[in-house]
């Protein structure tokens, strides 16, 4: 069996996230949906019950007064917002395992895919309300979802894709990896997001977060503000090993995020400041 070929098959069977997620997804893309379709769904899930209401009482969303209700942590918060909180609640096992392929350690790949999500949310403030904040959190979290899968086909080529990065053979590590293995992490991930039925700006996020320039156009607006979450993480010190820094920043996010440069500090700062909250929120 080539390396494509078992690549394929651990695609195959990759573990579902909870349904619930993709349930809570599917009912609010119906444009006739109301709030307490949402509710209901969250609420017959006790697990998820719990970490939304968690998230709505932690300090990124608490406006003095506890959250009781799960219809208004959802106002709140806000639905994609929930989406993101079942898949986190989900997956988060599968975002603590070490990536040896990368060389990065046990937990680093969750600690990077939660303050990209943090570095989305906070851009999509800036794309002139293109871009549901809770989907571009949900996007950001997701978005390395297929180092999780290509890291042990990686294993025993790190340095050879580090070289060819440094010298410059190889534009960036998406290139590295596909001299390695044929393929690399966005592809997988795209794959894997089709499998799991996600909508099509989801996973065209995860295919094109580091070329954004290549996506669909309607699509570009998300696309360029998890690319450019992704680098604000890596920026912040949280990179996933090996690959950390090794892409480079397309200058064509300017069109779709009205952000200046010091701007982009600050979001680096908010970064910081809710990492550990929601982490500690979430994990605990």
């Amino acid at each position: 069996m080539s390396i494509i070929e078992q690549i394929t098959q651990r695609i195959r069977e990759h573990p579902l996230p909870s349904m619930v997620a993709f349930e809570i997804l599917r009912t609010i893309e119906d444009e006739d949906h109301s709030l307490k379709d949402v509710v209901k769904l969250v609420e017959n899930d006790a697990s998820l019950t719990s970490e939304v209401l968690k998230m709505a009482n932690s300090a990124a969303y608490y406006r003095g007064q506890p959250v009781t209700t799960i219809s208004r942590s959802v106002l709140l918060m806000g639905e994609m917002m929930v989406v993101g909180v079942a898949i986190c609640v989900s997956t988060s096992i599968i975002y603590q395992r070490p990536l040896d392929g990368y060389e990065s350690p046990e937990g680093e790949l969750w600690d990077h895919s939660l303050r990209s999500a943090i570095a989305c949310r906070e851009l999509a403030k800036f794309t002139k309300g293109k871009v549901n904040p809770g989907l571009a959190f949900t996007a950001g979290l997701l978005h390395d979802i297929g180092k999780s899968i290509i890291s042990e086909f990686l294993v025993g080529s790190t340095k050879e894709m580090t070289d060819l990065c440094a010298s410059r053979e190889a534009a960036d590590y998406i290139e590295a990896e596909r001299r390695a293995v044929g393929t690399d992490h966005c592809e997988v991930g795209y794959t894997l997001a089709q499998k799991w039925g996600l909508p099509e700006m989801l996973c065209l996020a995860l295919r094109d977060h580091h070329h954004p320039s290549k996506t669909e156009n309607q699509y570009k607006d998300l696309v360029y503000t998890v690319h450019l979450g992704d680098i604000i993480s890596m920026l912040g010190g949280a990179g996933t090993g090996s690959d950390s820094l090794a892409y480079t920043v397309d200058n064509e996010y300017e069109k779709y995020l009205n952000i200046q440069k010091d701007e982009l500090s600050l979001i680096l700062l908010k970064v910081e400041e809710d990492f550990t909250e929601l982490k500690e929120t979430l994990m605990s």
